[in-house]
């Protein structure tokens, strides 16, 4: 019974997270939360999977990328933009 479950988390887990993962960042700079929470649950799975044979370093390396894709998603995946709003030209229109 453990054994079929493990294999149901795997089959489901892999799948989805390895198309996510190739599209990872127009998943995160457009904001596309369906494919985001898709990530998440096929991640979330594939740790379960790891927990439940028990297998330590697949949990640790899975639960790293689960907080790190997060984080990466969370902060908007912009890597040296500037937060702040476009300059405005304060040049005097003839």
């Amino acid at each position: 019974m453990k054994r079929a479950l493990v294999v149901a988390l795997f089959a489901f887990g892999y799948p989805v997270a390895i198309v996510v993962i190739a599209r990872y960042v127009p998943v995160v700079r457009e904001r596309r939360i369906r494919w985001f929470a898709a990530h998440e649950a096929a991640v979330s799975a594939i740790v379960a999977g790891h927990a439940l044979r028990p297998d330590t370093g697949g949990v640790v390396v899975n639960s790293a990328w689960l907080v790190v894709g997060t984080a990466w998603y969370a902060l908007g995946g912009r890597r040296g933009e500037s937060v702040e709003s476009p300059r405005v030209s304060r040049r005097r229109r003839p």
